[in-house]
């Protein structure tokens, strides 16, 4: 019985690598969620980094991205100096409040800054500022598309709970 918990884990361990080099991260930050996903109890640094097989800095440094999006929560126990993690595991939840309000939040702030630049450009009508002015208003575009398929997702999500 072993053998088929141990294959589950390792198909999980690498769909988790995989995704991450899907979003242009190391694998690590994969295995990383991985290990932390089948625990029950939070892990420390060290042991994070023995059971991935990277070094404590790498590790470190891709726990806190971990933590900034949302995949992964430290702990701090009474008396222990160290931090401890553990990975959020309610993924419907992660993908609707982290994943999708970030993109939505980083689509806004594109929008906000193309327009800024664009005020910045006024009437200059050189070449260049010509040619910027068309990257903007094309940008601009193409933020609102973006824009509108972060809503529909946002919305979706909401009927579906």
């Amino acid at each position: 019985m072993r053998v088929g918990v141990d294959e589950a884990k390792r198909i999980m361990m690498e769909h988790f690598a995989d995704t991450a080099r899907r979003f242009g991260l190391s694998e690590l930050y994969g295995y990383i969620y991985g290990v932390l996903f089948f625990e029950d109890e939070p892990l420390s640094l060290g042991k994070i980094a023995e059971r991935t097989g990277y070094s404590l800095s790498h590790v470190s440094t891709a726990l806190k991205l971990l933590e900034n999006i949302g995949l992964v929560k430290r702990i701090k126990k009474p008396g222990d100096k160290r931090a401890y993690y553990t990975a959020i595991k309610n993924i419907r939840e992660w993908r609707k409040e982290a994943y999708y309000k970030k993109i939505e939040e980083d689509v806004r702030q594109t929008r906000k800054n193309l327009l800024k630049a664009l005020e910045a450009i006024g009437d200059d009508e050189s070449e260049e500022a010509m040619k910027i002015k068309e990257r903007i208003e094309f940008s601009l575009q193409r933020n609102a598309i973006t824009e509108r398929i972060i809503n529909i997702f946002l919305k979706n999500e909401e009927e579906k709970f």
